[in-house]
């Protein structure tokens, strides 16, 4: 039987990634937090405002990380400087009013059998009652040495302080490797430590999803187990497997969101072809205007691709198609002949940027290129607005404007299409499952085709976004050269800015990236200015510059542009906004500060903004003083190929254990510890489980295929559907 809702009965910083777009949280089935030890009414409205509204809502709340203080120091080692946990008796306990105000101080002399040392705690007075002269403790804290008449003494500051258990109980907060929350709601990590273990420790439990042919193949223990282990570890577990969530825990709970993900793509796909979609059939005439209309020949990878689009149009079913290409492989020339192909049958078509700059631009290019055919190209942002914004939204309505660009303002209320043939999303990963769904709404199943420029292995590819038909471009137009690369550390600055220099007076434009900067403390903007700064006032003076950053308003943006594009500025200094957001054909060379910082795919993405005029680019990636030998590794892997997929393979193999740019995005938002490339061994065997459920011969345990769907139907309903829209 297909997996599909229709045939059942019917974390925001995340706890390890932050998921984008998150729809409102529904209803789960399982008991409200009220009840548990220490949970009244205000408790739990504070949780409820931080998503935690059932029991298993508290037990997605995974830790953030976790410290190991199963090792008790002794006294008489401890140095300053290092946090420590100790096991000492309590000799002494005070608790006073300090000279400033609103302080409280308490203060302790704790001993073991090799010395012992001072304790304070800031604004804690309640620990002089419940802490009683003689009581053996467990203390986890930062020693500090404090200065007092006759010398300097060490001392522990506001350490955790637990009660050494009775025979047979366990420690909570020490002794063990103990869980590091994110606070929730007004309830502090230690709080919520607390909550987790008598919410384990009271036996409550919540219903298996996952069937125990499942399980038994795979070596897994019960969810409720699976929970318990991935925020109290069993004293054998590994804090470096524990960080990397590759404990079986942590792999079991990651497998279970992305079955969720890979149902839902399935079913999509299954709902997809049943469909009634809006059919658009080129005529012999409509192939005439698009050969007019084209400045140049198509590349073989842009005829194949265009065929296969058409070949979409013309089906009753309406097109959802992933076009994936690498960078200047030429997507957005195949977007506008889709869209003008339906314009010209009388049919309404989009194209959604992610930024105000990467729309204007697609505009003109747009507007260029459907000039002679003599159909407007109308303009939406949100910085359209009285009289001009009323009358293309009419336009809109009455179905005399077909072709349109612009941002997020394409599917605001208020903007209503007449025929919505086709809906192009350009670098879709920029927007949220939600954003991309509210514009296909507003036609009547309309063709949709996604852009994505960001290379990833055409395997995860496939995995991530199953429910879309897959077309790649995979050959570059004649004329765009090979973008030199080159790998500098700070000792070659002088003769990288002497480069430069060169190319600006040969005529040419330069770019300088730069990313957050650690030393500005702040933001990139912040670092992007103070480079302008230095830039402008030493190696560059005198040469005419711009800074261009995201948080400029879009007439001071637009500004920037057109001294760009009309070559009165040599050299833009500026923020990664640049990545999809600026394409000037005469910029020759891209320097980006602290390239270490940024994934690879990323740095992928910069250097294509270079060379596109058959001018020789260059892309510089200048080291940080401080980047080791892994990050030089990776930065080297981009000197020696330009393929974008054999980057987006090095990315996977040399940072699959971490979190690279953009992964989240992929992930469609809906997971709270799944990460796609770190687990995607994890990915692919959920899509085959995925497709051995959906099978009519799979045996199903009594009672199981019903709460199997119920989760399912709970899982859609959390996070969306992720399969109509990418």
């Amino acid at each position: 039987m297909p997996i599909s809702s229709k045939s059942s009965t019917r974390r925001t910083e995340t706890t390890r990634s932050a998921a984008t777009d998150t729809p409102p949280r529904g209803s789960p089935p399982g008991q409200g937090l009220q009840g548990l030890p220490g949970v009244g009414t205000a408790t739990a409205r504070s949780l409820a405002a931080s998503g935690l509204v059932t029991r298993e809502d508290l037990l997605w709340w995974l830790p953030l990380r976790f410290e190991d203080r199963r090792h008790p120091l002794s006294i008489a080692s401890l140095t300053p400087g290092r946090m420590a946990c100790v096991r000492a008796k309590l000799l002494a306990i005070t608790s006073r009013s300090a000279r400033r105000r609103g302080v409280h101080l308490t203060e302790a002399l704790v001993a073991d059998a090799t010395g012992s040392i001072h304790v304070v705690w800031f604004n804690q007075p309640w620990l002089k009652e419940s802490l009683p002269q003689g009581t053996e403790l467990f203390l986890f804290g930062r020693v500090e040495l404090f200065s007092v008449r006759g010398g300097l003494r060490l001392q522990l500051e506001s350490p955790e302080v637990e009660k050494v258990p009775s025979p047979g109980e366990a420690a909570i907060h020490l002794d063990r490797i103990v869980p590091v929350y994110k606070r929730a709601g007004n309830l502090s990590s230690k709080a919520l430590r607390t909550l987790m273990f008598r919410l384990f420790e009271g036996g409550s439990s919540i219903p298996e999803v996952l069937p125990k042919a499942l399980l038994r193949e795979e070596g897994w223990a019960e969810r409720w187990e699976a929970f318990r282990r991935a925020h109290f570890p069993e004293d054998g577990e590994s804090l470096e497997d524990l960080t990397a969530a590759k404990t079986p825990a942590y792999r079991r709970l990651a497998f279970e969101e992305m079955l969720g993900l890979q149902c839902s793509l399935l079913t999509a796909r299954q709902e997809r072809k049943s469909l009634k979609g809006v059919v658009i059939r080129p005529d012999p005439a409509t192939g005439d205007l698009l050969r007019r209309l084209l400045p140049f020949h198509l590349t073989g990878a842009q005829r194949r691709v265009l065929k296969e689009i058409v070949s979409d149009l013309e089906s009753p079913a309406p097109m959802y198609r992933l076009l994936h290409g690498d960078v200047g492989s030429g997507k957005t020339v195949v977007a506008f002949l889709a869209m003008i192909m339906a314009a010209h049958q009388g049919f309404q078509a989009v194209f959604m940027a992610p930024t105000e700059v990467l729309a204007g631009q697609q505009w003109k290019k747009l507007e260029s290129m459907a000039g002679p055919s003599g159909m407007p190209v109308g303009f939406l942002t949100a910085a359209v607005k009285g009289r001009a914004r009323k009358e293309l939204l009419a336009a809109l309505a009455s179905g005399e404007l077909r072709l349109l660009v612009g941002t997020h303002s394409l599917f605001q209320e208020g903007v209503d299409y007449a025929s919505l043939g086709v809906v192009v999303i350009d670098e879709q990963h920029r927007f949220g499952v939600v954003q991309r769904a509210r514009l296909v709404a507003k036609g009547r199943e309309p063709n949709v085709l996604v852009m994505s420029a960001t290379p990833i292995p055409r395997s995860l590819a496939l995995t991530l976004y199953g429910d879309l038909d897959l077309s790649v471009l995979d050959e570059l137009p004649p004329g765009r050269r090979e973008v030199v690369t080159a790998v500098r550390d700070p000792s070659s600055r002088h003769r990288v800015e002497a480069f430069l220099r060169h190319e600006m007076d040969a005529g040419r434009q330069v770019f300088v990236i730069y990313p957050l900067v650690e030393e500005s403390a702040a933001t990139d903007l912040q670092a992007a200015t103070q480079g302008f700064q230095r830039l402008t006032a030493g190696p560059f003076r005198g040469y005419p510059a711009a800074l261009l950053h995201g948080r400029m308003k879009p007439r001071e943006k637009e500004e920037v542009m057109k001294r760009l594009r009309s070559g009165e500025i040599r050299l833009l200094v500026a923020t990664s906004v640049v990545e999809v957001g600026v394409d000037l054909p005469e910029a020759s060379v891209m320097m980006i500060e602290h390239a270490e910082r940024f994934g690879l795919a990323q740095l992928h993405q910069f250097r294509g903004r270079v060379g596109r005029a058959g001018h020789k680019g260059y892309c510089i990636l200048m080291q940080g003083p401080n980047a080791g030998d892994e990050a030089l590794k990776r930065l080297k892997v981009l000197e020696g190929t330009r393929d974008g997929f054999a980057i987006a393979e090095a990315d996977l193999r040399l940072r699959g254990a971490g979190e690279p740019a953009g992964t989240r995005q992929w992930g469609g938002g809906g997971f709270r510890l799944a990460n796609p490339l770190r687990d995607f061994d994890m990915l692919q065997k959920a899509r085959n489980w995925a497709a051995r459920l959906a099978a009519p011969d799979f045996t199903w345990d009594a009672d199981e295929k019903e709460r199997f769907y119920q989760w399912l139907n709970e899982w859609q309903a959390r996070w969306g559907s992720l399969g109509r829209i990418g």
